[in-house]
C-alpha cells in the first residue's frame, strides 16, 4: 500500500490510561535519597529496598558492582504500561516511552517523548519467537511479552524488546537504567507527596472522568462515554493523583492532539521531580515513608549494576528547573486510501537524536529553541 504524509492531526479515538511521571519516580526518589544521605543511612537503605528490580535489558542486570561514582552522559529509558495489576492476562503495551538524557556535567536533564504511534522496525526477538517487522513502537512491548510456555504475558521481556527497538531507532547504544511504571502506583505517589501543582495551559474537558473522579459511563448507543465531565481550567492548579493522571491523558480537546498530551506528560514529570524535593519530605518521616512505599508500588527498575544511592549522588544537582522538556516533531503517515498508519519523525527530530548521540544536544537546542517546552 502506498504511503503518504499529512499533518499531525490524529484520528478521533479514545486513548488508554497513560502511565506517567517516570522520571519523577526515579530521579525524584534519588533526590530524596541524596537529600538525606548525610542524615540517615536507614532512610537511604529503605529507598533502595522499597523499589522492585528486574532484568529489563536481558543482560542479567549487569549485577557485577561498578566501581567509582556515576559519570555522564547518562541515558535512561522510562516506559509506562497499560496493564492494571489485577489483570495479569492483559497484554502490556508501552503507552508512554520517554528518553532521559543527562549530559556529561550531570547538572541537568533532557526529557524527550517518543510518540507511541511512531512507525519503527521492531527487531526479531527469540525469547518470544517474534520474527521482526514494521509496526508502531508501543506494540514492541506486546510482541516481546508473549513468551511461549508462560501462562501470562511478561512485561519484563516486553521491555527487553522495546529497549532493543528504541536503541535501533534512536542510535543510543546503551541505556544506564530502565523503569516500568504502573498507573495505580503513580496515582498513589502523587497523593503521597500531597498532590502536584501544575500550570494548566488550556481548558480541558475529560473524556474519562466525572467531576467527582468516578469513571464516566460507557455510551450505550455507541463508542465513547456519557455524562458530566471533569474540567481543568487554565491557570495554576493543585491536582490530586486521579486528577493529574486524568489531565495528562486527554488529547481529544487539544489542538495538537497527542503531541499536546505528550507535552503535558513531560510537564507532570518535571513538576513531580521538583515537588518531591520541595515538600520537606526529609523533615516529615511519615510522609517520606508514604512516598517510598508508593514508589515501591509504582515502578520496576533496572539500574544495571549500580545502586540507587549511586544515582542519588550522581544526579543530586538536578532539580525541576534543570529539566528541559523537548518536542520531537513528527507528521502522520497515511496509506493510499487515507488510512492513518502512524507517525514519522521530521528532520529536526532526527537531528535532535543525532546531537544527543554526539554529545552536542545543548548546542543543537540553542539553535532550535522552538523545540523546548517553556510552560511550567
Amino acid at each position: 500500500m502506498a504511503q503518504g504524509d499529512r499533518t499531525r492531526t490524529r484520528p478521533s479515538r479514545l486513548s488508554r490510561p497513560e502511565r506517567l511521571a517516570l522520571l519523577a519516580v526515579l530521579i525524584g526518589l534519588v533526590m530524596v535519597a541524596g537529600s538525606v544521605v548525610v542524615l540517615s543511612r536507614t532512610v537511604v537503605d529503605r529507598a533502595v529496598t522499597s523499589v522492585p528490580t528486574a532484568d529489563l535489558f536481558g543482560d542479567g542486570g549487569e549485577t557485577a558492582a561498578l566501581d567509582g561514582p556515576l559519570t555522564g552522559p547518562v541515558n535512561l529509558l522510562l516506559v509506562g504500561v497499560d496493564r492494571p495489576t489485577d489483570q495479569p492476562q492483559r497484554v502490556p503495551r508501552a503507552d508512554t516511552v520517554l528518553l532521559v538524557h543527562v549530559p556529561a556535567g550531570l547538572d541537568r536533564a533532557y526529557l524527550i517523548s517518543l510518540p507511541r504511534d511512531l512507525l519503527v522496525d521492531i527487531p526479531a526477538f527469540g525469547v518470544s519467537d517474534y520474527p521482526g517487522g514494521v509496526d508502531r513502537i508501543n506494540a514492541a512491548m506486546a510482541y516481546g511479552s508473549r513468551v511461549p510456555g508462560r501462562a501470562e504475558p511478561d512485561p519484563v521481556s516486553g521491555f527487553q524488546l522495546l529497549a532493543a527497538t528504541v536503541a535501533a531507532r534512536t542510535g543510543i547504544d546503551r541505556f544506564d537504567a530502565g523503569v516500568i511504571v504502573n498507573f495505580a502506583g503513580l496515582e498513589r505517589l502523587v497523593d503521597a507527596i500531597g498532590g502536584v501543582r501544575m500550570r494548566i495551559d488550556a481548558d480541558v474537558r475529560s473524556a474519562h472522568r466525572q467531576p467527582d473522579g468516578r469513571p464516566r459511563p460507557a455510551n450505550p448507543d455507541g463508542s465513547g462515554y456519557v455524562g458530566p465531565q471533569a474540567e481543568y481550567k487554565q491557570g495554576e492548579r493543585l491536582l490530586s493523583g486521579w486528577q493529574a493522571l486524568d489531565y495528562v491523558r486527554q488529547r481529544e480537546s487539544l489542538p495538537d492532539g497527542d503531541y499536546g498530551r505528550q507535552r503535558h506528560q513531560r510537564q507532570l514529570v518535571r513538576a513531580l521531580a521538583e515537588q518531591v524535593v520541595t515538600r520537606d519530605l526529609v523533615t516529615d518521616p511519615g510522609r517520606l515513608t508514604s512516598v517510598l512505599d508508593a514508589a515501591g508500588t509504582a515502578v520496576v527498575v533496572d539500574t544495571r549494576g549500580r545502586s540507587l544511592v549511586d544515582f542519588a549522588m550522581g544526579l543530586r544537582q538536578i532539580r525541576g528547573d534543570r529539566i528541559v522538556l523537548l518536542d520531537l516533531p513528527g507528521v502522520a503517515v497515511t496509506g493510499g486510501d487515507g488510512e492513518y498508519l502512524g507517525e514519522r519523525f521530521t528532520a529536526d527530530a532526527d537531528g535532535c537524536l543525532a546531537a544527543l548521540r554526539a554529545g552536542t544536544l545543548d548546542q543543537f537546542v540553542a539553535t532550535r529553541p522552538e523545540l523546548v517546552n517553556r510552560e511550567k
